[in-house]
């Protein structure tokens, strides 16, 4: 049975997925002790546990490069730093175009990447023939290939970080559900669950999709909405796909497991809603986009469809940052790419959190930026 809930906490984090233990991990590490993360939902039962588990370091943005640099990086430490292995590949990461537009695209975020220090290229017709021998050749104008990309098993990365918490003690409890907040003028006070009040010195909200609703709790807005994902994985076969890959134009991104299950998803535009039940559509449009790209794939049954749920901001780059209307109400929110984007989350917040500095990455992505700075434009995303 667990114990009570204590009756304050310095830090309060709402949500344990990997954002949310990422940012325990992380002020863990400078020194802060007084954690308690609570989550409404089950062990991986939200995003954390029903995502693609791709990682790469750039886009086409300044703003999107700066930030996956940093958490590419922060993924090579986690194995060491965690003392557990997150398996952590670096296999690659290969970004297809099929048209002249994402071309385009490929070629002004190459510019980007190299500038900032990337490992990327695009490819010759002999490299895409020996990085990508089963993709149908005919489908593909250009492949911009990032060396330091690869994937890292969700399943693993949670594992670590648990362990991690657990040795340091830090309380995490799941069916733990956030009924209220509580603040006096601009500043957080308190969180509530049922009729339990938790004082609290800081608040940080990694509820992913819910997240705007933990907001409206403390009367304050938050850009963005919840939607829906979908993914799903093949039966084993032999290996076909080498690195990652993300595909601009059919948006589309998938990986082939070490057991030789082709996992990934595709983004149909639909009614952004919040479920977790799956479609046929869904399905059916990704099972074309497997057999157009890896025709090799055309006799492989469906093994698994599932959905997932996520915050989408109105740019599709993350909200990270202190809620400009409420003082140490902190969000790392917004993310289409939350799993990959974790480790620089939980460190930038932490940083913040701790010692009062705000991260040039971070700044970009701050919550106000619509009526600040304007909207980040990032063409490399695959986002519907």
């Amino acid at each position: 049975m667990n114990k009570p809930l204590p009756k304050r906490a310095s830090v309060v984090i709402i949500g344990s997925g990997i954002q949310g233990l990422s940012v325990a991990f992380n002020l863990v590490e400078r020194g802060q002790r007084d954690i308690l993360v609570l989550d409404a939902g089950y062990w991986q039962g939200g995003a954390s546990g029903r995502n693609g588990t791709l990682i790469r370091p750039g886009f086409a943005s300044t703003e999107w490069t700066e930030l996956f640099i940093l958490t590419t990086n922060e993924w090579k430490t986690w194995s060491k730093r965690l003392g557990e292995n997150v398996m952590f590949t670096q296999r690659g990461y290969s970004v297809v175009a099929e048209s002249e537009k994402s071309e385009a695209v490929l070629h002004e975020g190459l510019k980007v990447q190299q500038r900032l220090g990337v490992k990327s290229k695009l490819l010759s017709k002999s490299e895409i023939e020996d990085l990508l021998p089963a993709i149908n050749k005919s489908r593909v104008r250009a492949v911009q290939h990032q060396f330091e990309g690869g994937v890292a098993p969700h399943h693993a990365a949670m594992k670590g970080l648990m362990a991690f918490l657990k040795r340091n003690n830090i309380d995490v409890r799941y069916r733990t559900k956030i009924t209220g907040i509580e603040r006096n003028d601009r500043r957080i006070t308190a969180v509530m669950v049922d009729d339990h009040r938790i004082e609290a010195d800081c608040v940080v909200s990694c509820a992913g999709p819910n997240n705007p609703d933990i907001a409206a709790m403390a009367g304050v807005p938050l850009n963005g909405y919840g939607m829906r994902i979908e993914a799903m994985a093949l039966e084993p076969t032999r290996p076909l796909i080498k690195p990652a890959i993300a595909l601009i134009d059919s948006l589309a991104y998938f990986h082939q497991t070490s057991r030789g299950e082709v996992v990934g998803g595709t983004e149909v535009p639909e009614r952004p809603r919040m479920s977790l039940a799956t479609d046929l559509p869904v399905m059916s449009t990704m099972a074309k986009i497997y057999l157009e790209m890896f025709p090799q794939l055309g006799e492989v049954r469906i093994l698994r469809h599932w959905a997932g749920q996520l915050h989408a901001s109105s740019d599709y780059a993350p909200l990270i940052g202190e809620h400009p209307d409420l003082k140490d109400f902190w969000f790392s929110a917004g993310w289409s790419y939350g799993f990959a984007g974790a480790p620089a989350a939980g460190k930038l917040l932490a940083e913040a959190i701790v010692h009062g500095r705000i991260d040039p990455r971070m700044k970009p992505f701050a919550l106000n930026r619509f009526e600040t700075t304007g909207p980040i434009i990032e063409g490399g995303i695959v986002m519907a």
